[in-house]
């Protein structure tokens, strides 16, 4: 049986209020060719009943049901499963920009046959879909730029599937790194046209501004190895915001997050970890 052009993952947790936006907006893409692989970690708010609604009507659905240590481990459950040419994964409160993003991301490969990464732009949301900020996710910087500062919009990226997972030991920037090694090893194509819906909203793990995510921010600079100052600020910057949440003093993070604003843009970029 032939594979499929696309597979498109989404992994989800108690989302009911937002998953059905993120369906429509697949199952409503021109370019047919896909499978779609919906990973649910035991789910009690209502998201089942939608997904099974779907999936019976779309044979492209595939739904796992199954607790999971974490989104990246979700996450990972589907990328196994993926038997898709290109994959990619839409998180449950997200969503395609227009019907026509496979389509569009389809050609962009097939345009740049040495392509292992095709990237696009995002509009960031708040919780009624009311667009915020435009997001450009090509920043003008060499493969450098990524290790420092996580600018692209995830659910607007699409790889070729050469079976890699991701870093579990991470809870909130296993993406981060994920996109940083295909970043070093693969030929990135930006394509400059929207192909993601974002929500962006307190709840959300990319809105928490929290001492617990600057903690793997720190870590994952360590990691990465390649540049002492970056890392000496990342770990000011965590022990910043422990101090803040440990005290109730909010203004050591505002203070904090202003010093990070004018050392980016002071050292060119050299120094951010955000």
């Amino acid at each position: 049986m032939k594979s499929p052009r696309f597979t498109v993952i989404t992994p989800t947790f108690e989302q009911a209020a937002y998953i059905g936006d993120t369906i429509e907006s697949v199952l409503s893409q021109s370019f047919k060719d896909f499978e779609y692989i919906i990973v649910d970690s035991c789910s009690m708010d209502g998201t089942k009943e939608i997904v099974e609604k779907y999936a019976a009507r779309d044979e492209r659905i595939r739904y796992i049901r199954e607790k999971d240590k974490g989104q990246a481990d979700g996450i990972n459950k589907g990328l196994k499963a993926a038997k898709g040419e290109i994959v990619c994964w839409l998180n449950s409160d997200d969503m395609y920009f227009g019907n026509d993003v496979l389509e569009k991301v389809d050609r962009a490969f097939r345009k740049a046959k040495g392509a292992s990464l095709v990237i696009g732009d995002a509009w960031y949301c708040d919780k009624d879909k009311n667009l915020t900020e435009y997001n450009n996710s090509d920043r003008g910087g060499g493969k450098w730029l990524i290790r420092r500062w996580y600018y692209i919009v995830q659910p607007a990226c699409f790889w070729k599937n050469e079976h890699r997972l991701l870093d579990t030991r991470y809870h909130y920037v296993f993406d981060w790194k994920f996109f940083t090694e295909r970043f070093e090893e693969g030929h990135v194509i930006f394509t400059h046209e929207p192909y993601a819906l974002y929500r962006m909203y307190e709840d959300n793990k990319t809105g928490l501004n929290n001492a617990a995510r600057r903690k793997e921010v720190y870590r994952l600079q360590k990691e990465l190895g390649d540049s002492k100052l970056n890392i000496l600020w990342c770990r000011h910057v965590y022990r910043a915001y422990k101090k803040a949440e440990e005290t109730g003093r909010e203004s050591i993070k505002k203070r904090t997050d202003l010093w990070s604003k004018i050392l980016f843009h002071i050292s060119g970029r050299r120094i951010a970890g955000f």
